[in-house]
């Protein structure tokens, strides 16, 4: 493969586009129900690949059943992925939902970072393999789902990601249909953008406002203990038998 090749030849060090999705749901189904998600999770990548000229065979995937983490090829072309692939997924979701009932619909949550990724001894290593499972993994994403039937696909975007190709005007989005995000899960924070054509704005903000405030209030819960200083001015012999010191706290 594409990746491998040039790991062998550059070392075990390189930057990627790295790709998470995730099916909502999945845990629910039975184990036919689990066999169709997977066959179309499978379908709707490739449709989207083919109709937008991308070679899903040059990437390095890693399958987990209802999803996937792909780290793409140096060279893949970043806003082609971050604006025509996650829109052509879009429309083929919708596509395939359109005649469904809620319960039967394909909903896709697609997180994408950039940043180092490189083979490692049990897949792949890097920071941008850890932002992108994470975010796609964020829990508010799948309360989004929640607002609304017709939702198909939920995008995160890592905040390099947003800063370099979509506010920088490389794709056909604008920064206005995105929403700012604290993401913290786990042992990651930091700072995403979020994308969801079918949910509106006001259902988004309110899922994410909700987020952000109950993340500051896990780390208010988190602060180490200030430090205490106990200052004793004495002159001479003092009897402190029953005596009451002062705390001053810096």
């Amino acid at each position: 493969m594409e990746n491998q090749r040039y790991f062998m030849e550059n070392g075990n060090f390189g930057r990627a586009l790295v790709m998470s999705s995730d099916l909502k749901g999945y845990g629910g189904g039975s184990d036919k129900r689990h066999e169709v998600m997977q066959r179309g999770f499978i379908e709707v990548h490739r449709a989207a690949a083919a109709e937008v000229g991308i070679d899903r065979a040059t990437w390095a995937i890693q399958p987990a059943g209802d999803g996937e983490l792909a780290v793409l090829p140096p060279g893949e072309h970043e806003p082609a992925v971050v604006d025509r692939y996650v829109r052509a997924l879009h429309r083929e979701l919708a596509a395939r939902n359109r005649d469904l009932p809620p319960s039967d619909r394909l909903r896709l949550r697609v997180a994408l970072a950039f940043g180092t990724a490189y083979p490692s001894v049990n897949g792949y290593a890097g920071q941008a393999v850890v932002e992108a499972s994470r975010l796609v993994d964020w829990d508010p994403l799948k309360q989004l789902f929640g607002k609304k039937d017709e939702a198909n696909i939920v995008l995160l975007l890592s905040d390099r990601l947003f800063n370099d190709v979509v506010r920088q005007g490389h794709t056909s989005y604008r920064e206005s249909d995105f929403r700012h995000a604290s993401i913290r899960v786990k042992e990651f924070s930091g700072s995403a953008w979020v994308w969801a054509p079918e949910l509106d704005a006001k259902d988004m903000d309110r899922v994410l406002d909700t987020a952000e405030m109950n993340g500051k209030s896990h780390q208010a819960t988190e602060t180490p203990f200030q430090r205490a200083e106990v200052i004793n001015n004495v002159s001479g012999a003092v009897d402190a038998r029953g005596a009451v010191f002062g705390i001053n706290r810096k």
